[in-house]
């Protein structure tokens, strides 16, 4: 991904429409994430750099069509599917037919996470990793341990 997206905005409120463009042809490409750098830094209009950027993201990524994504990766997926990967593919489908607000994804390491993620679902994927899966689920809160994977929305 390119930094200084919308370079613009360090001296001015609104972006260039070509930088606009820009971030919004990331998203629809199936960028992970955008960058701010001198914008955010030295810019005189740091808040509202970043509140434009989420804004551009956000109706980009409402424009996508998820269901005809995920069968175009679908019909691209090498045949036959090992069960993992069939899993992952059948949580995104699944997710997308009970319109669901959040995947929760329990792992041991994060391959699981990543897999379900290639299917490009519509909504966030939170990943726990439990070092030690077993029949029973035990949540407590320490520093001992910090979080592997975050959620930042």
């Amino acid at each position: 991904m390119a930094i200084h997206m919308i370079e613009s905005m360090i001296n001015s409120p609104r972006p260039m429409r070509t930088e606009a463009t820009h971030v919004a042809n990331a998203v629809l490409d199936g960028t992970h994430s955008v960058m701010l750098s001198g914008e955010t830094a030295v810019g005189a209009y740091p808040e509202i750099t970043v509140q434009t950027m989420a804004e551009i993201s956000v109706a980009a990524e409402d424009s996508i069509n998820y269901m005809q994504l995920l069968k175009t990766k679908m019909e691209a997926a090498p045949m036959p599917m090992s069960p993992l990967e069939s899993l992952a593919s059948s949580v995104v489908q699944m997710t997308n037919c009970i319109k669901a607000v959040m995947i929760l994804v329990l792992m041991k390491g994060g391959s699981t996470a990543k897999l379900v993620a290639r299917y490009t679902p519509s909504i966030p994927i939170l990943s726990v990793v439990i070092p030690e899966i077993t029949t029973l689920f035990e949540c407590s809160c320490s520093n001992a341990a910090p979080a592997r994977h975050g959620l930042v929305y």
